[in-house]
Protein backbone atom coordinates (compact mmCIF):
# COMPACT_ATOMS: atom_id res chain seq x y z
CA UNK A 1 0.00 0.00 0.00
CA UNK A 2 1.72 3.64 -1.09
CA UNK A 3 2.53 5.74 1.34
CA UNK A 4 -0.37 9.06 1.86
CA UNK A 5 0.66 12.43 0.38
CA UNK A 6 -0.93 14.33 2.73
CA UNK A 7 -0.32 12.38 6.16
CA UNK A 8 3.53 13.49 5.23
CA UNK A 9 2.41 16.79 4.63
CA UNK A 10 0.42 17.13 8.02
CA UNK A 11 2.69 15.25 10.00
CA UNK A 12 5.44 17.92 8.50
CA UNK A 13 3.25 20.53 9.47
CA UNK A 14 2.65 19.37 13.09
CA UNK A 15 6.77 18.85 13.39
CA UNK A 16 7.12 22.70 11.77
CA UNK A 17 4.30 23.88 14.31
CA UNK A 18 5.76 22.12 17.46
CA UNK A 19 9.24 23.48 16.82
CA UNK A 20 8.40 27.16 16.45
CA UNK A 21 5.57 26.87 19.55
CA UNK A 22 8.90 25.65 21.32
CA UNK A 23 11.49 28.30 19.79
CA UNK A 24 8.96 30.93 20.83
CA UNK A 25 8.54 29.89 24.71
CA UNK A 26 12.43 30.23 24.68
CA UNK A 27 12.55 33.53 23.31
CA UNK A 28 9.67 34.32 25.89
CA UNK A 29 11.44 33.01 28.63
CA UNK A 30 15.07 34.65 27.56
CA UNK A 31 12.59 38.17 27.18
CA UNK A 32 11.01 38.36 30.56
CA UNK A 33 14.43 37.36 32.17
CA UNK A 34 15.86 40.64 30.74
CA UNK A 35 13.03 42.56 31.68
CA UNK A 36 12.43 41.86 34.69
CA UNK A 37 12.54 45.42 36.30
CA UNK A 38 10.08 46.76 38.68
CA UNK A 39 9.66 50.07 35.70
CA UNK A 40 9.14 47.16 33.40
CA UNK A 41 5.36 47.19 35.10
CA UNK A 42 4.94 51.10 35.84
CA UNK A 43 2.14 52.59 33.28
CA UNK A 44 3.39 55.07 30.68
CA UNK A 45 3.02 58.22 32.58
CA UNK A 46 0.55 59.36 28.98
CA UNK A 47 -1.02 56.43 29.20
CA UNK A 48 -2.61 57.52 32.69
CA UNK A 49 -4.18 60.37 30.70
CA UNK A 50 -5.48 58.81 27.44
CA UNK A 51 -7.15 55.90 28.75
CA UNK A 52 -9.25 58.18 30.42
CA UNK A 53 -10.85 58.34 26.40
CA UNK A 54 -10.22 54.67 25.61
CA UNK A 55 -6.92 54.95 24.28
CA UNK A 56 -3.58 53.15 24.91
CA UNK A 57 -0.39 54.30 23.68
CA UNK A 58 2.13 51.63 22.99
CA UNK A 59 5.52 50.55 21.00
CA UNK A 60 5.35 50.20 17.70
CA UNK A 61 7.24 46.42 18.44
CA UNK A 62 4.80 46.14 20.94
CA UNK A 63 1.71 46.65 18.22
CA UNK A 64 3.62 44.53 15.14
CA UNK A 65 4.17 41.20 17.51
CA UNK A 66 0.33 41.87 18.42
CA UNK A 67 -0.06 42.20 14.84
CA UNK A 68 1.42 39.44 13.69
CA UNK A 69 -0.12 36.88 15.64
CA UNK A 70 -3.79 38.04 14.23
CA UNK A 71 -5.80 35.50 12.56
CA UNK A 72 -9.11 36.05 9.74
CA UNK A 73 -11.85 34.34 11.37
CA UNK A 74 -12.89 33.14 8.05
CA UNK A 75 -8.90 31.92 7.64
CA UNK A 76 -9.08 29.91 10.87
CA UNK A 77 -12.19 28.42 10.68
CA UNK A 78 -11.28 27.18 6.63
CA UNK A 79 -7.65 26.20 8.12
CA UNK A 80 -9.34 23.96 11.04
CA UNK A 81 -11.96 22.25 8.85
CA UNK A 82 -9.51 21.63 6.34
CA UNK A 83 -7.25 20.23 9.10
CA UNK A 84 -10.17 17.60 10.12
CA UNK A 85 -10.53 16.53 6.62
CA UNK A 86 -7.02 15.88 5.85
CA UNK A 87 -6.59 13.47 8.98
CA UNK A 88 -10.27 12.40 8.47
CA UNK A 89 -9.97 11.29 4.60
CA UNK A 90 -5.91 11.91 3.61
CA UNK A 91 -7.05 9.81 0.15
CA UNK A 92 -9.49 12.15 -1.28
CA UNK A 93 -6.59 15.05 -1.00
CA UNK A 94 -3.89 12.62 -2.47
CA UNK A 95 -6.49 11.86 -5.32
CA UNK A 96 -6.36 15.90 -5.99
CA UNK A 97 -2.84 16.54 -5.66
CA UNK A 98 -2.68 13.54 -8.16
CA UNK A 99 -4.82 15.75 -10.94
CA UNK A 100 -2.22 18.29 -10.77
CA UNK A 101 0.12 17.94 -14.59
CA UNK A 102 2.85 20.26 -13.56
CA UNK A 103 4.89 20.66 -10.94
CA UNK A 104 4.62 24.26 -9.83
CA UNK A 105 0.63 23.19 -8.80
CA UNK A 106 1.86 20.37 -6.79
CA UNK A 107 4.64 22.78 -4.89
CA UNK A 108 1.40 25.01 -4.43
CA UNK A 109 -0.85 22.50 -3.00
CA UNK A 110 2.02 20.97 -0.54
CA UNK A 111 2.21 24.64 0.78
CA UNK A 112 -1.46 25.05 0.89
CA UNK A 113 -2.17 22.04 3.13
CA UNK A 114 0.92 22.75 5.23
CA UNK A 115 0.22 26.58 5.77
CA UNK A 116 -3.20 25.73 6.82
CA UNK A 117 -2.23 23.09 9.34
CA UNK A 118 -0.11 25.90 10.69
CA UNK A 119 -2.91 28.35 10.39
CA UNK A 120 -5.15 26.80 11.97
CA UNK A 121 -2.75 27.04 15.41
CA UNK A 122 -0.81 29.88 14.72
CA UNK A 123 -3.26 32.44 12.15
CA UNK A 124 -0.70 34.75 10.11
CA UNK A 125 2.01 33.62 11.79
CA UNK A 126 2.19 30.50 9.70
CA UNK A 127 3.55 32.21 7.03
CA UNK A 128 6.83 32.60 9.24
CA UNK A 129 7.37 28.84 8.80
CA UNK A 130 5.43 28.24 5.38
CA UNK A 131 6.08 31.57 3.50
CA UNK A 132 3.73 31.97 0.13
CA UNK A 133 5.79 32.46 -2.81
CA UNK A 134 4.89 36.12 -3.08
CA UNK A 135 5.75 38.25 0.11
CA UNK A 136 4.04 40.65 1.90
CA UNK A 137 6.59 43.11 0.86
CA UNK A 138 6.63 42.19 -2.82
CA UNK A 139 3.12 42.08 -3.22
CA UNK A 140 2.30 45.96 -1.46
CA UNK A 141 5.68 46.87 -3.85
CA UNK A 142 3.76 45.93 -6.83
CA UNK A 143 0.31 48.08 -5.35
CA UNK A 144 2.93 51.01 -5.24
CA UNK A 145 3.07 50.84 -8.82
CA UNK A 146 -0.74 51.29 -9.48
CA UNK A 147 -1.50 55.05 -10.68
CA UNK A 148 -4.29 57.00 -8.83
CA UNK A 149 -5.86 60.04 -10.45
CA UNK A 150 -8.57 61.81 -8.91
CA UNK A 151 -9.95 58.86 -7.09
CA UNK A 152 -9.54 56.54 -10.26
CA UNK A 153 -7.14 53.38 -10.97
CA UNK A 154 -5.50 53.58 -14.30
CA UNK A 155 -4.43 50.51 -15.74
CA UNK A 156 -4.24 49.16 -19.15
CA UNK A 157 -5.94 52.39 -20.82
CA UNK A 158 -8.94 51.87 -18.93
CA UNK A 159 -10.27 54.27 -15.12
CA UNK A 160 -11.67 52.59 -13.08
CA UNK A 161 -13.14 52.86 -9.24
CA UNK A 162 -11.81 50.62 -7.20
CA UNK A 163 -9.40 49.64 -4.76
CA UNK A 164 -5.47 49.35 -5.07
CA UNK A 165 -5.32 45.65 -4.00
CA UNK A 166 -7.96 44.68 -6.83
CA UNK A 167 -6.36 46.12 -9.23
CA UNK A 168 -2.99 44.48 -8.33
CA UNK A 169 -4.47 41.49 -7.90
CA UNK A 170 -6.43 41.76 -11.13
CA UNK A 171 -4.15 43.48 -13.77
CA UNK A 172 -0.63 43.19 -12.06
CA UNK A 173 -0.44 39.34 -10.36
CA UNK A 174 -2.95 38.60 -12.63
CA UNK A 175 -4.69 36.01 -10.60
CA UNK A 176 -6.75 34.04 -12.55
CA UNK A 177 -4.23 33.23 -15.86
CA UNK A 178 -1.74 30.66 -16.20
CA UNK A 179 0.22 31.57 -19.08
CA UNK A 180 0.54 28.33 -21.27
CA UNK A 181 -1.62 26.52 -19.33
CA UNK A 182 -4.93 28.20 -18.83
CA UNK A 183 -5.55 31.94 -19.76
CA UNK A 184 -7.95 34.48 -21.44
CA UNK A 185 -7.98 34.33 -25.03
CA UNK A 186 -8.65 36.92 -27.93
CA UNK A 187 -12.82 36.89 -28.94
CA UNK A 188 -13.48 34.58 -25.41
CA UNK A 189 -17.02 34.99 -24.28
CA UNK A 190 -16.33 35.19 -19.70
CA UNK A 191 -18.62 34.65 -17.44
CA UNK A 192 -17.58 36.70 -14.01
CA UNK A 193 -18.63 35.27 -10.96
CA UNK A 194 -18.82 37.97 -8.39
CA UNK A 195 -17.35 41.02 -10.25
CA UNK A 196 -17.33 43.47 -7.31
CA UNK A 197 -16.38 47.01 -9.42
CA UNK A 198 -15.32 45.40 -11.86
CA UNK A 199 -11.50 44.98 -11.86
CA UNK A 200 -11.55 41.91 -13.24
CA UNK A 201 -14.05 42.47 -15.58
CA UNK A 202 -11.85 44.85 -17.07
CA UNK A 203 -8.78 42.93 -16.96
CA UNK A 204 -10.43 40.35 -19.34
CA UNK A 205 -10.98 42.95 -22.48
CA UNK A 206 -8.11 43.91 -21.70
CA UNK A 207 -6.95 40.51 -22.75
CA UNK A 208 -8.89 40.07 -25.65
CA UNK A 209 -12.16 39.21 -24.53
CA UNK A 210 -15.01 39.81 -26.73
CA UNK A 211 -17.89 39.88 -24.06
CA UNK A 212 -17.57 39.36 -20.58
CA UNK A 213 -21.17 38.58 -18.55
CA UNK A 214 -20.28 40.40 -14.83
CA UNK A 215 -22.57 39.02 -12.06
CA UNK A 216 -22.40 41.32 -8.75
CA UNK A 217 -25.54 41.19 -6.61
CA UNK A 218 -23.90 43.92 -3.79
CA UNK A 219 -26.17 46.99 -4.89
CA UNK A 220 -23.38 49.06 -3.92
CA UNK A 221 -20.64 47.26 -5.83
CA UNK A 222 -22.67 46.75 -8.62
CA UNK A 223 -23.31 50.69 -8.61
CA UNK A 224 -19.48 51.16 -9.22
CA UNK A 225 -19.50 48.49 -11.47
CA UNK A 226 -22.09 50.35 -13.96
CA UNK A 227 -19.95 53.69 -13.52
CA UNK A 228 -17.14 51.95 -14.58
CA UNK A 229 -18.72 50.66 -17.24
CA UNK A 230 -20.02 53.87 -18.46
CA UNK A 231 -16.83 55.70 -17.72
CA UNK A 232 -14.85 53.99 -20.26
CA UNK A 233 -17.73 53.22 -22.19
CA UNK A 234 -17.66 49.47 -22.85
CA UNK A 235 -21.17 48.61 -22.57
CA UNK A 236 -20.94 46.65 -25.55
CA UNK A 237 -18.12 44.27 -23.95
CA UNK A 238 -18.95 44.06 -20.19
CA UNK A 239 -22.41 43.02 -19.23
CA UNK A 240 -23.42 43.69 -15.27
CA UNK A 241 -25.98 41.38 -14.06
CA UNK A 242 -27.59 42.21 -10.46
CA UNK A 243 -28.13 38.61 -9.42
CA UNK A 244 -26.64 35.80 -7.67
CA UNK A 245 -25.65 32.97 -9.26
CA UNK A 246 -26.59 29.88 -7.81
CA UNK A 247 -27.65 25.95 -8.50
CA UNK A 248 -31.59 27.29 -8.00
CA UNK A 249 -33.79 29.68 -9.51
CA UNK A 250 -35.44 31.93 -6.79
CA UNK A 251 -35.28 34.41 -4.03
CA UNK A 252 -31.56 34.44 -1.59
CA UNK A 253 -31.08 36.19 1.61
CA UNK A 254 -28.89 38.18 1.14
CA UNK A 255 -26.00 39.88 3.15
CA UNK A 256 -24.59 43.17 1.39
CA UNK A 257 -21.43 44.79 2.91
CA UNK A 258 -20.25 46.88 -0.15
CA UNK A 259 -17.14 45.12 0.14
CA UNK A 260 -15.95 42.09 -1.81
CA UNK A 261 -17.42 39.98 1.38
CA UNK A 262 -21.24 40.26 0.59
CA UNK A 263 -22.57 36.64 0.69
CA UNK A 264 -25.56 34.31 0.68
CA UNK A 265 -26.97 33.95 4.69
CA UNK A 266 -30.07 32.62 6.41
CA UNK A 267 -30.01 35.63 8.50
CA UNK A 268 -29.56 38.05 5.79
CA UNK A 269 -31.24 41.40 5.67
CA UNK A 270 -32.11 41.83 1.98
CA UNK A 271 -33.17 39.44 -1.01
CA UNK A 272 -32.19 39.22 -4.33
CA UNK A 273 -33.25 37.20 -7.11
CA UNK A 274 -31.09 34.16 -8.03
CA UNK A 275 -30.17 31.90 -11.20
CA UNK A 276 -28.53 29.20 -12.44
CA UNK A 277 -26.15 29.34 -14.99
CA UNK A 278 -27.60 26.83 -17.38
CA UNK A 279 -31.00 29.11 -17.04
CA UNK A 280 -29.06 32.50 -17.81
CA UNK A 281 -27.89 30.81 -20.87
CA UNK A 282 -30.62 29.21 -22.20
CA UNK A 283 -32.65 32.41 -21.41
CA UNK A 284 -29.96 34.83 -23.78
CA UNK A 285 -29.59 31.93 -26.17
CA UNK A 286 -25.66 32.28 -25.65
CA UNK A 287 -23.92 30.13 -28.37
CA UNK A 288 -20.80 29.98 -26.33
CA UNK A 289 -18.97 30.46 -23.06
CA UNK A 290 -15.29 30.01 -23.45
CA UNK A 291 -14.03 31.16 -19.81
CA UNK A 292 -15.62 30.82 -16.40
CA UNK A 293 -14.32 32.87 -13.74
CA UNK A 294 -15.79 32.57 -10.07
CA UNK A 295 -14.69 34.07 -6.54
CA UNK A 296 -17.99 34.22 -5.25
CA UNK A 297 -17.87 34.17 -0.89
CA UNK A 298 -17.53 29.77 -0.87
CA UNK A 299 -20.58 29.37 -3.16
CA UNK A 300 -18.37 28.08 -5.96
CA UNK A 301 -19.62 24.71 -6.11
CA UNK A 302 -23.34 25.81 -5.74
CA UNK A 303 -22.91 27.70 -8.95
CA UNK A 304 -20.73 24.71 -11.01
CA UNK A 305 -24.14 22.78 -9.55
CA UNK A 306 -26.20 24.98 -11.42
CA UNK A 307 -23.87 25.15 -15.07
CA UNK A 308 -23.60 21.23 -15.24
CA UNK A 309 -25.36 21.87 -18.97
CA UNK A 310 -23.17 24.54 -19.82
CA UNK A 311 -19.68 23.07 -18.84
CA UNK A 312 -20.92 20.01 -20.78
CA UNK A 313 -21.74 22.08 -23.95
CA UNK A 314 -19.13 24.95 -24.18
CA UNK A 315 -16.22 23.16 -22.14
CA UNK A 316 -15.03 26.52 -20.57
CA UNK A 317 -11.53 27.03 -19.21
CA UNK A 318 -12.05 28.02 -16.14
CA UNK A 319 -10.52 29.15 -12.42
CA UNK A 320 -12.07 29.23 -9.71
CA UNK A 321 -11.43 30.06 -6.01
CA UNK A 322 -10.56 27.30 -3.50
CA UNK A 323 -10.14 29.03 -0.15
CA UNK A 324 -13.35 30.16 1.13
CA UNK A 325 -14.15 26.94 2.48
CA UNK A 326 -12.83 23.59 4.36
CA UNK A 327 -13.89 21.30 1.32
CA UNK A 328 -13.09 23.95 -1.21
CA UNK A 329 -9.80 22.06 -2.29
CA UNK A 330 -11.16 18.57 -2.26
CA UNK A 331 -14.76 18.90 -3.24
CA UNK A 332 -14.67 21.74 -6.49
CA UNK A 333 -12.17 19.66 -8.62
CA UNK A 334 -13.58 15.84 -7.69
CA UNK A 335 -16.54 17.66 -9.52
CA UNK A 336 -15.31 19.23 -12.20
CA UNK A 337 -13.64 16.10 -13.25
CA UNK A 338 -17.27 14.00 -12.67
CA UNK A 339 -17.97 16.57 -15.67
CA UNK A 340 -14.53 16.85 -17.79
CA UNK A 341 -12.93 13.65 -17.50
CA UNK A 342 -9.79 14.99 -20.03
CA UNK A 343 -9.50 18.57 -18.04
CA UNK A 344 -5.99 19.50 -17.43
CA UNK A 345 -5.82 20.69 -13.62
CA UNK A 346 -3.49 23.62 -12.29
CA UNK A 347 -3.17 25.27 -9.03
CA UNK A 348 -2.42 28.95 -8.57
CA UNK A 349 -1.52 30.95 -5.38
CA UNK A 350 -0.46 34.78 -6.30
CA UNK A 351 -0.96 36.20 -2.45
CA UNK A 352 1.01 36.53 0.65
CA UNK A 353 -1.69 35.75 2.51
CA UNK A 354 -3.99 32.59 3.09
CA UNK A 355 -6.42 33.89 0.63
CA UNK A 356 -6.94 34.19 -3.27
CA UNK A 357 -6.05 30.55 -4.28
CA UNK A 358 -7.06 29.54 -7.40
CA UNK A 359 -7.94 25.93 -9.18
CA UNK A 360 -7.26 26.14 -13.05
CA UNK A 361 -9.06 24.00 -15.07
CA UNK A 362 -8.08 23.57 -18.83
CA UNK A 363 -10.67 21.10 -21.03
CA UNK A 364 -9.10 22.42 -24.16
CA UNK A 365 -6.32 21.44 -26.10
CA UNK A 366 -4.97 25.28 -26.39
Amino acid sequence: MNESHTKNLLEEAFSKVQEYNYLSYINLVKTYKRSFRDDYYQKHIANRVLEKFGLHLMYKSTLDDLESQSYARMGKWSSVGMLLLALKNPDEFDEVYNLFLDEDSRVTFDWFIKYRVAYAFLGELASEIFPPKISRAEYLSKISDIKVNNGLIDVHGYQIRTGALEAAQAFLFEQYSLEGKCKVDIGDHVIDGGAFEGETSFWFISKGADKVYAFEPDQFNYSILVGNIERNRVSNRILPIKKILSNKIGTFSFCSTGTGKSAVINEGKQTIQGITLDSFVEDKGLNRVDFLKLDVEGAELEILEGAVETIKMFKPKMAISVYHKPDDIVSIPKFILQLLPKAKFYLSHKCYTFSETVIFVNPRDN
